[in-house]
């Protein structure tokens, strides 16, 4: 497997550049093609207040929409210019997560940014709803500090669930290029799942030597610290990990983590559900 397709969501929110760079970074390593979504949001004026905007207004607003949609298309083709990687800009109107969500489903990796509190024009809650609705791999890129693109060091937190084993398969092209893979294990407690027994084999077989790291308990609801913890400790680049979207009580370390992580992720995260 390969990641052939790279989708990324540009915006005007302060961390657009980083993710493009990131996603032009990816796709000259994996030999990809970058498509750039940038998505004009619908004009939603409540109907008291559409009696006072006149058409002339309404428009002078769509126009500056589409400024700012041009500027963004501009710095696309500039950062392309540098790379040989082939490339798409497409331009769309509707939701954020619709328009991500439908040009995800064509792609092997879509990158996203994680929500910014303090960034009004970073697009909220964008990665918790994509992820649970594109079929694919998503690369959520933190709204804060710098990366390493190359992504050498790799957690995967792992607890035998089928949305882990979804993310360590999409996460393989990543893990195969990386200096080092860590396997988080978590216990589930239903017996049936022994962390780190076995994946490390499997793993091995598709050419990824991984160490075994630690074990935790997925009743233990200071999991999402833990691995936080171990991030920072270890230089972690990349963290992989199933998304949940529900909470059954096996699934309690990646449902709340899914949020937690998604809150106060220090690097990037890749995330299947």
């Amino acid at each position: 497997m390969a990641y052939k397709d790279i989708v990324v969501h540009l915006a005007q929110d302060q961390r657009s550049a980083a993710r493009l760079d990131a996603a032009v970074t990816l796709a000259e390593r994996h030999e990809s093609r970058v498509t750039g979504i940038y998505v004009l949001s619908r004009l939603l004026v409540p109907g008291y207040a559409s009696f006072e905007l006149s058409p002339e207004v309404l428009k002078r607003l769509d126009t500056e929409q589409r400024a700012l949609a041009e500027s963004a298309e501009r710095q696309f083709a500039e950062r392309l210019a540098k790379s040989t990687v082939p490339s798409e800009w497409r331009l769309m109107t509707g939701e954020p997560v619709d328009a991500v969500t439908t040009s995800a489903r064509y792609a092997d990796l879509t990158i996203v940014g994680q929500t910014d509190p303090d960034d009004s024009r970073s697009v909220g809650g964008l990665a918790d709803s994509v992820v649970l609705s594109a079929g694919g791999p998503l690369l959520v890129w933190p709204y804060a500090g710098s990366f390493d693109v190359s992504l050498q060091t790799v957690m995967l937190a792992w607890n035998g669930t089928r949305e882990a084993k979804r993310a360590l398969s999409d996460a393989l092209p990543l893990m195969q290029q990386a200096n080092k893979v860590i396997v988080f294990g978590v216990d589930t407690g239903d017996g049936k799942h022994i962390p780190g027994a076995e994946i490390g084999a499997y793993l091995a077989r598709h050419g990824v030597t991984t160490e075994a790291r630690h074990t935790i308990s997925s009743s233990d609801l200071g999991a999402s610290d833990a691995v936080l913890s171990e991030i920072s400790d270890l230089g972690v680049d990349l963290l992989v990990m199933g998304g949940y979207g529900h909470h059954r009580m096996r699934e309690l370390f990646l449902g709340g983590v899914t949020r937690d992580i998604l809150r106060q992720m220090t690097v990037p995260v890749l995330m299947s559900h």
